[in-house]
């Protein structure tokens, strides 16, 4: 469910460049202004699609006016028709980011490799922006490779260069992640084994995708259903050094060992993978925030020996975990 923040800041656009039209606007996306003003006001992401697509066609520009340039109605589906026929998802990040550029001059992403992560940095030299500028760049980018890749694509941190809105903590909800304002650039920060991710998608499907969009994309690819969900909370109720192997997960949801692992093959991830992204999520988290030896953390990950942690660490970051910690 979206929350009247997100909704007032998609309407604050169209209360500056088309005042008039605000009534009709939510009677299209079937809004009710005098419920919009309640707190605990929160709407589908159906009817947020829809209010976003008819404010887009009444300011022509699917990005809200916040870049240099509009970036008009039409322009989404072109740019999921450019990262289609990409390689794998450092290909279509590219490709993306280029086609962004063209459409709207600035902010300008640009995907770079910094301290272990895949970063996704926006270039500007205008005064920041909105944060609610920065969360719509990396909700129609995200939500786009999220479905190219056809699973939820873990964000490591998300940095925006304005102030946080007052009074708002959905932004790291939205995200689930750690989100920092303030900040000398904005930026999403990813793990960079994701980047070789195989695009699997194809025409028919694009199809369907565009017929769905944008309400599709506020969906975020969490891990909200299915069997990955259900893997996903059974290993986060259990402590690393207890994960069940695949037999007793599949056991634990009744569920068979060929159907789990069909199910998650579909999705495209596997048990061995959603194990090691939860041991790189534990493990940055512990090394920054947490006072604990690195023996420990690697103890209580799960791993027999330090020198085995040693290794998938460096495959994770590119770095030790020591020299990780001493990060500023």
């Amino acid at each position: 469910m979206i929350g009247s923040g997100f909704v007032d800041d998609a309407l604050a656009a169209l209360q500056h460049y088309a005042p008039a039209k605000v009534p009709l606007v939510l009677a299209a996306a079937g809004i009710d202004a005098l419920a919009l003003k309640q707190p605990d006001f929160t709407l589908d992401a159906a009817r947020y699609g829809r209010l976003w697509l008819a404010i887009a066609e009444e300011i022509q520009c699917e990005f809200f006016r916040f870049g240099q340039r509009p970036m008009p109605p039409g322009s989404f589906a072109m740019l999921c028709h450019a990262a289609l026929s990409s390689d794998n998802l450092e290909h279509a990040i590219r490709r993306s980011l280029r086609f962004f550029t063209l459409l709207i001059g600035e902010p300008r992403g640009e995907l770079i490799l910094r301290d272990g992560l895949a970063v996704i940095v926006l270039r500007e030299v205008s005064p920041a922006r909105p944060a609610f500028a920065y969360r719509t760049f990396f909700l129609i980018l995200y939500g786009l490779l999220c479905w190219l890749v056809k699973r939820r694509l873990p964000i490591h941190d998300i940095s925006f260069r304005g102030a946080p809105p007052p009074d708002r903590t959905d932004y790291a909800d939205f995200f689930s992640t750690k989100v920092r304002f303030l900040s000398q650039e904005t930026s999403l920060a990813f793990d960079p084994a994701l980047l070789s991710l195989k695009i699997h998608r194809s025409k028919s499907a694009l199809r369907q995708f565009l017929a769905q969009a944008p309400a599709n994309i506020l969906l975020r690819y969490r891990y909200d259903r299915g069997s990955a969900s259900a893997i996903h909370k059974l290993l986060r109720e259990t402590p690393p050094v207890s994960w069940p192997d695949f037999a007793q997960a599949a056991q634990s949801l009744h569920i068979s060992e060929p159907t789990l692992r069909r199910h998650l093959h579909a999705d495209g991830m596997s048990y061995s993978g959603l194990k090691e992204e939860l041991r790189r999520q534990y493990a940055l988290i512990w090394l920054q925030e947490a006072d604990k030896p690195v023996g420990m953390i690697a103890a209580e990950l799960g791993y027999t020996e330090p020198s085995a942690f040693h290794r998938a660490f460096k495959k994770w970051t590119g770095t030790s975990p020591a020299l990780y910690r001493k990060r500023p």
